[in-house]
C-alpha cells in the first residue's frame, strides 16, 4: 500500500469511496470538502485508490487540525489504510505548528471511534475548544459542522514548546 497526496484524478474514486462509505448527506459534504482539503491523502495499491484522508487546517497561532473525514473501500477494511492515513495527517498538521487535531465521530462508529482513540485522541467536551481557543473557536465550530450524535475527539501533542501559544497552557 502506497500513501500519496491526492490530486485531481483522484476524484472519482474519492467520490466512490465516499459513497459506499457515508449516508448521502456525509457522502455530499465528504465530496464538496475535498475541494479545500488540507491535508487531502490517498492510500492505493496498484494504482487504485483504496481509502482516503481530508483535513483541514485553520490558520491562526496556533493552527487547528481537523481531521473532516477518513474512508477505506469497503472491500480494503482491516488493512491498516484508515491508521495510516489518520498517522500522517497528525505528522503533517503538526509540522504545520498544530498543537490539536480534532475529529468529530458518530457516536455509534465504533471502528472509526477505536481508530482515533488507539492514535491518542480523547473524548473532549464541546466548550472545549471555547476553553481552549476563544473567539476563534466559532469560525472553526461552524466549518466543523459537528452533529448533535457526534462525540467530538481531540488529538493534543504532548510535548508543546513551553513558548507555545495555546490558551490550555498559559498560567
Amino acid at each position: 500500500m502506497e500513501l500519496r497526496d491526492g490530486r485531481p484524478g483522484d476524484g472519482p474514486a474519492i467520490d466512490r469511496i465516499a459513497r459506499r462509505s457515508f449516508d448521502r448527506v456525509y457522502a455530499f459534504f465528504a465530496i464538496r470538502g475535498r475541494r479545500h482539503a488540507w491535508p487531502l491523502l490517498v492510500a492505493e495499491e496498484d494504482g487504485n485508490v483504496l481509502a482516503f484522508l481530508e483535513g483541514r487546517l485553520f490558520d491562526g497561532r496556533p493552527p487547528i487540525g481537523y481531521a473532516y473525514f477518513v474512508a477505506v473501500d469497503s472491500d480494503h477494511r482491516r488493512h491498516q489504510a484508515g491508521r495510516i492515513l489518520v498517522e500522517e495527517s497528525l505528522r503533517r498538521f503538526r509540522e504545520r505548528g498544530a498543537t490539536r487535531v480534532f475529529a468529530a465521530v458518530p457516536e455509534d462508529n465504533e471502528a472509526s471511534m477505536n481508530l482515533f482513540k488507539t492514535l491518542g485522541f480523547a473524548d473532549v467536551p464541546r466548550g472545549a475548544m471555547w476553553q481552549w481557543y476563544r473567539w476563534r473557536s466559532i469560525p472553526v465550530q461552524m466549518n466543523m459542522l459537528i452533529e448533535p450524535h457526534e462525540i467530538l475527539l481531540a488529538h493534543t501533542f504532548a510535548d508543546l514548546p513551553p513558548t507555545s501559544v495555546d490558551v490550555a497552557s498559559r498560567p
